[in-house]
């Protein structure tokens, strides 16, 4: 299963890696000290295992044809960008982004991140079929590998300025309300 897990597991840590360098960073380090834990404490499947998990975030949750009603993910660290892909034979998903008052138009295809921690999320899908995967980080895995807490993720200024002229197309982003 995790060796079949890899290519979307890469595809999720790349995106990380563009999206927040300094959480991407401590949690490849993360990795790397709960592989050298294994070893050391001489847990041989462990270790196997770690070698063959692709991914920078510690867990990974499959779900298939299941709404998710609006909740928030306590465990996570709140700095942490949790990030769903779907895929499947639907339309019209909705993706709620509630305390934020965004619905975001998920379908398949579709990856979305968001702190899982501080922003509650839920998943309206009227029929069809669907897989979602979504990657996480837990807290207590970054605190047992003793691995630095990295800041929230900061945006230059510039960059800030250029979005203003940049237009959604409905049919990828619907905003109702205001922030």
């Amino acid at each position: 299963m995790i060796t079949a897990m890899q290519r979307p597991a890469l595809l999720a840590s790349a995106a990380l890696r563009v999206m927040h360098p300094q959480l991407y960073w401590a949690s490849v380090r993360t990795h790397i000290e709960l592989s050298r834990w294994s070893a050391d404490q001489d847990l041989p499947d462990m270790h196997r295992l770690l070698k063959h998990w692709a991914s920078v975030y510690t867990g990974a949750t499959v779900m298939c044809n299941r709404d998710s009603p609006d909740h928030r993910d306590p465990k996570c660290p709140p700095e942490a960008f949790d990030i769903l892909t779907c895929i499947g034979n639907y339309h019209h998903g909705v993706m709620q982004l509630t305390n934020l008052g965004i619905d975001l138009l998920y379908n398949p295809g579709v990856m979305v991140s968001y702190s899982g921690c501080l922003v509650r999320h839920g998943i309206n899908v009227a029929e069809g079929d669907r897989i979602v995967w979504a990657w996480f980080l837990r807290d207590s895995v970054h605190n047992y590998a003793r691995t630095p807490r990295p800041d929230y993720a900061r945006y230059n200024p510039i960059d800030l300025d250029s979005y203003k002229f940049v237009r959604y197309n409905q049919v990828d982003f619907a905003l109702y309300g205001t922030l």
